[in-house]
């Protein structure tokens, strides 16, 4: 591996990584979405500077400017779900970053316009997006920006972020579980494809896909069996429930989930499921590099 990858990661974190973190928490402030906020953009640089590292395992064209690139883009790229969380978000989070340049008179970097585009076109899943990872090329802001976000969606984490936003989209619960089976499955085969010269990525979260699917498939199951699943609180739709009734009707945190979920419905699937994920949340919330996710080639 290519030793600088460390100090180029060093650097960009020194100069950005607070400024923008705080950046981030500051415009949702306003705006209660929990799955999506500055939080969920530290959890993506998170996975960024991992991949960033496993990548220069077997690709020697990087540079210094790729990774200060990747950086602000994780943590522009959902700030534009302030004002909108339909697609047009990343169109937003584009304009968000060129206003914060301009209005604090900051020189952008030297990859200004790639980050820009990379932030705007972030959620648009083509396969080609993810075809930029190859030992004879370096990967692109974009390519590096999409995988991270998706690899985010993952695991119990993942369960709790699509449940939210789709249901903040409007999306039904007869629906739900299809639509978010449908996103995923694409959005892991193609990390499959883009990944296959770092293998250690994909079996590394492989195991957080299947969590995630197994949740929405016997989410799917126990909707066949419920002739009223808005007014279930138990098993699987008791979980996307709580989060529509506690996160998107409630705009409680899901750090007091627990507190909240109280009765003779509280399940024992739904009280794991939320103390598992209080406990994922708090360990994605620790600044120490050491805890983030490693994966290996």
């Amino acid at each position: 591996m290519d030793n600088r990858i460390i100090i180029w990661i060093k650097r960009a974190e020194e100069r950005w990584l607070n400024t923008l973190h705080n950046h981030a928490a500051g415009l949702f402030s306003g705006t209660f979405l929990p799955s999506h906020d500055h939080t969920h953009h530290r959890r993506v640089w998170n996975i960024c500077r991992s991949l960033l590292t496993e990548i220069a395992v077997f690709n020697s064209h990087m540079d210094e400017s790729l990774v200060e690139g990747v950086l602000i883009a994780a943590y522009f790229h959902d700030l534009g779900m302030v004002h909108s969380t339909k697609q047009e978000h990343g169109k937003l989070g584009r304009d968000i970053c060129e206003n914060y340049f301009k209005d604090k008179q900051i020189e952008p970097p030297s990859r200004f316009e790639e980050l820009l585009d990379a932030i705007e076109r972030h959620d648009i899943k083509e396969e080609r997006i993810y075809s930029g990872i190859d030992p004879g090329n370096a990967p692109d802001i974009l390519s590096i920006l999409s995988i991270s976000d998706d690899l985010e969606a993952l695991g119990i984490i993942g369960v709790y972020r699509y449940a939210e936003i789709y249901l903040q989209r409007g999306i039904d619960l007869m629906s739900l579980g299809i639509s978010i089976l449908e996103n995923v499955s694409t959005r892991f085969n193609n990390i499959s494809k883009s990944c296959i010269n770092c293998p250690g990525i994909v079996k590394a979260y492989r195991q957080q896909y299947t969590e995630l699917v197994s949740f929405y498939d016997r989410y799917n199951q126990q909707l066949l069996l419920e002739s009223n699943p808005e007014e279930v609180f138990s098993g699987h739709i008791g979980v996307v429930n709580y989060i529509r009734k506690l996160s998107v009707e409630g705009r409680t945190g899901p750090e007091s989930y627990l507190l909240e979920i109280t009765g003779n419905n509280r399940s024992n699937l739904v009280t794991d499921f939320f103390t598992r994920l209080n406990g994922e949340l708090e360990k994605a919330r620790l600044d120490d590099p050491s805890q983030t996710a490693e994966v290996s080639c």
